[in-house]
């Protein structure tokens, strides 16, 4: 994973958040088009993604661009996609816009899937269950 704050540790392309910055905001990457990552790739804060990267992704927010592709497994909290994806998605939110291509799995929470967007493997979303309160028992 990249340094914060040394430009020089971060490929041309990619921008992290400012480290004097309020507390409280997530860290961005953005990755545009024409960086290719073969590998694995961490982080924790928000992942705009433009280019190409044969590995496994694991994230806080994924924002797939649609000139991203990816072909791997991602697990995030939210995952946004534009563009290609083929692999595996393990995410609490999904949204797939019209312009996305996937051949995946994905596993979730919720989903939406705008008209236009190709999709390919399967589907399994399983709303969490509400956590049961305890119910007041009268006494006599």
């Amino acid at each position: 994973m990249f340094s914060i704050g040394r430009d020089s540790d971060m490929p041309e392309g990619a921008e992290q958040k400012d480290p004097d910055a309020p507390k409280g905001e997530r860290r961005r990457s953005v990755l545009h088009e024409g960086i290719t990552i073969n590998g694995d790739w961490t982080s924790d804060g928000i992942v705009e993604f433009g280019g190409t990267i044969i590995g496994d992704l694991t994230v806080d927010t994924l924002i797939v661009a649609r000139s991203g592709r990816i072909e791997g497994n991602v697990r995030a909290r939210n995952v946004t996609l534009e563009g290609h994806l083929e692999g595996t998605v393990a995410a609490i939110n999904v949204v797939i816009r019209p312009s996305a291509e996937v051949k995946a799995e994905i596993a979730c929470q919720s989903i939406t899937i705008d008209a236009g967007a190709r999709i390919e493997g399967k589907v399994m979303c399983k709303a969490q269950a509400p956590t049961s309160q305890p119910r007041e028992s009268a006494s006599t």
